[in-house]
């Protein structure tokens, strides 16, 4: 009998330990440390864990970037991340970054995070005015394995001055440090939407300015890049020394999933983090969550489809998701 007992007690352990562990485990990715989607996204995963962990957990993991994070997704390593919309387009169709990889369709776009504008800056007293003026100068077009690096890639292509500067991969602390140190002549980098943290504080005591683009060179941009649009970033007042508008390139931020999330876990995901009360809690400590929407136009005309929960449930909060881009897998 007491053996009969210990048995029914082991068993009640185990059925009690499975009940623990039924959580739907998710793996979102992050990004690089220095930049704003490290700790946006890991506030975003705490968030998640503290609302609706007992039934999906979200298990965070810091990443290279935008290309690392959708070739993860991609390929399933990632269920979940951030990624360019320049990244998500080639991963898309196994061109530019992932011709080897071959098409990755096994994702769909979840939420529009936000616009981001590519900066490019000088410090204040530099003799460098424009994009020409860099040829031969050392410019930083932060690190590989970042979108970062991908759009200072494709805008200094674009401009013609890829094969005439000299070029570093620093992260974004550093690339601020090398800036105010002199070690380099240019800062490359995404903005969020206009400015970059390591950047806006080494303005304070070594004033900076932003480059701009001109008609020709931003058009050429653009040209070659689709998924970019035109954009003039006004002069911003957090940023000591910048004294004039700068003409750049506008992309989106998506959030995309992939194909063995359930269509309850992205509900809940989506219903968590872009609940207006939960929203402001997020923004709070990390306001790259600000701007989180149901935009997808973009997606339409490039042909990626957005998943038919995340439709659902921007819908429900009155976007119009076009029923034509909404696919299952």
């Amino acid at each position: 009998m007491k053996f009969k007992s210990t048995l029914i007690a082991a068993a009640s352990v185990v059925i009690f330990a499975a009940s623990a562990q039924a959580a739907e485990q998710y793996r979102i990715g992050g990004g690089p440390a220095g930049g704003g989607w490290h700790p946006s996204v890991s506030a975003g995963a705490q968030l998640l864990n503290d609302e609706i962990g007992k039934k999906f957990k979200f298990n965070y993991s810091p990443s290279n970037g935008s290309v690392d994070n959708v070739r993860r997704v991609g390929y399933g390593k990632f269920d979940t991340a951030w990624g360019h919309v320049g990244q998500v387009f080639q991963a898309w169709n196994g061109v530019g970054l992932f011709k080897e990889d071959g098409k990755l369709r096994d994702f769909r776009v979840v939420a529009n995070v936000r616009k981001q504008a590519q900066i490019i800056a000088v410090l204040a007293d530099s003799p460098i005015k424009s994009y020409s003026d860099m040829r031969g100068k050392v410019v930083s077009l932060l690190n590989k394995g970042s979108g970062s690096n991908v759009n200072c890639r494709n805008i200094m292509s674009g401009a013609g001055l890829l094969k005439h500067i000299d070029v570093r991969n620093l992260g974004f602390s550093d690339s601020a440090r090398a800036l105010g140190d002199r070690q380099i002549d240019v800062f490359c980098s995404a903005g969020t939407p206009f400015t970059i943290p390591a950047l806006t504080q080494l303005s304070i005591t070594k004033p900076v300015r932003y480059i701009s683009l001109s008609d020709e060179e931003q058009a050429s941009v653009i040209k070659s890049n689709p998924f970019y649009a035109p954009v003039t970033i006004p002069v911003q007042k957090d940023v000591k020394g910048m004294n004039a508008p700068a003409k750049s390139i506008a992309y989106d931020v998506f959030w995309i999933a992939y194909k063995t999330m359930s269509d309850e876990a992205i509900a809940a995901m989506l219903d968590v983090v872009a609940n207006p009360d939960n929203l402001k809690k997020l923004v709070a400590v990390a306001g790259y969550w600000k701007t989180l929407n149901g935009d997808f136009s973009n997606l339409k005309t490039l042909g990626i489809p957005v998943h038919p929960a995340a439709a659902k449930y921007w819908k429900s909060r009155g976007f119009d998701v076009a029923a034509d881009n909404v696919k299952a897998f």
